[in-house]
């Protein structure tokens, strides 16, 4: 008798099934997929660049966060808000001067190797509404590739 009621309960197997299933189907979406990487390769690549390290920059200063987060020498909180506003497949480099050209940022504001052919500098000036100080901000973008 209870030889039968095992073999007519069959929802546990089925579960099971499912879920091998289902790792089976997750495992293989992450095996055939790639990361998508834009890549540039026309004489645009300089416009393409200036521009989104423009509009980067512009969306940072919006409310004044990026003249504060200058002002409180918060460079983490820089390179990780450029490392997630900018796209994949473009490296960053970021100086801070003051008005007086002096140097500002102790250690780079960097997402790796800009070694290439490609490099864009884009300067923008701003100032910390808090405070009144000027900052030029000089980034160099590049195309990882």
């Amino acid at each position: 008798m209870e030889i039968m009621n095992l073999l007519t309960n069959k929802g546990g197997q089925v579960h099971t099934l499912e879920a091998l299933l289902a790792v089976a189907v997750v495992f293989a979406a992450l095996l055939l997929t790639k990361p998508i990487y834009i890549s540039y390769n026309n004489l645009n690549d300089y416009e393409v660049l200036y521009a989104v390290g423009l509009n980067t920059l512009t969306h940072l200063d919006k409310n004044g966060d990026l003249g504060r987060l200058i002002g409180e020498r918060n460079w983490t909180e820089i390179a990780s808000r450029l490392s997630i506003m900018l796209p994949l497949g473009v490296s960053f480099n970021l100086t801070v001067y003051d008005e007086e050209s002096n140097m500002l940022n102790d250690r780079p504001i960097s997402s790796g190797m800009t070694d290439s052919r490609y490099i864009v500098s884009i300067q923008y000036i701003l100032v910390d509404r808090s405070t009144f100080h000027f900052y030029i901000v000089k980034l160099q973008l590049a195309w990882m590739k």
